[in-house]
């Protein structure tokens, strides 16, 4: 009789045991699947908006892109005639008050150069080197100076200005006020979705900045197909640098209750 008693309480405990297996694994399972369905639904319970605001800067800075390339029959000679030019340019800039830490090299690069149009193959033209610098010049009034520097540059010979642009020095500055209107503008539009939905607006759970302005650049010169020399006429008249359009988008996603 005690026997079989202690098989019934084990026999039930067994049985209570795998319940509660059950029960959990089975919980387990609801939670996951709930899971996977807000992984892919999205985020519940929330209100998703876009902030935006434009705001026009004036440009403090103007960007002067330029290359030198010089092909010699070796990659020693190459470099030796791109270096001599590069000291030349630096020279010019340094008489335009131009710090070194406004000269940027950007790119350097060097490599055999052939000729494929002969019928026997290719021919072996010599050895090319180049290299592109990028000019800050943000002194006052920077826009009226550019001129006599690009014509400057271009009396040195095989100085390309690939392109001329104007910026700005510190970007952050022109966009925090712009920033901020833009999450004003979020945040009304989602107490608006929130008052017409009949729903509470909780706090922000995720804030992304979209910052982009809008940089001209244009080309303000042409290049004399026949001399080969930038036209004088074209770089002594002074820019107008106007203003930079900056525009700001935050996409912010509110908890609603």
């Amino acid at each position: 009789m005690q026997k079989q008693t202690i098989n019934w309480l084990f026999l039930l405990g067994a049985a209570l045991l795998l319940s509660l297996t059950m029960f959990f694994v089975g919980n387990a399972m609801v939670q996951s699947n709930n899971n996977n369905q807000q992984s892919a639904m999205g985020i519940t319970n929330t209100i998703s908006v876009m902030g935006e605001w434009k705001a026009s800067v004036s440009p403090d800075m103007l960007v002067i892109n330029v290359s030198i390339s010089e092909l010699a029959a070796t990659t020693e000679l190459a470099q030796t005639q791109t270096n001599d030019k590069v000291a030349k340019l630096k020279e010019i800039l340094k008489n335009s008050e131009i710090d070194d830490k406004d000269i940027k090299t950007t790119n350097v690069n060097a490599y055999p150069e052939y000729d494929r149009s002969d019928t026997n193959g290719r021919k072996l033209l010599g050895y090319r080197t180049q290299q592109s610098l990028s000019i800050n010049v943000s002194w006052e009034k920077f826009w009226e100076k550019w001129g006599n520097i690009v014509t400057q540059i271009s009396k040195i010979g095989g100085v390309n200005v690939d392109n001329t642009y104007f910026d700005l020095k510190d970007k952050n500055t022109a966009y925090a006020g712009a920033r901020e209107k833009a999450f004003t503008d979020a945040k009304a539009k989602a107490e608006q979705l929130a008052k017409a939905s009949g729903v509470t607006l909780g706090k922000p759970v995720m804030i992304t900045d979209n910052s982009y302005s809008n940089v001209p650049g244009p080309i303000y010169y042409a290049k004399d197909q026949v001399m080969g020399m930038w036209s004088e006429a074209s770089t002594s008249n002074s820019l107008s640098p106007g203003e930079t359009e900056v525009t700001i988008n935050v996409n912010v996603m509110y908890q609603i209750k």
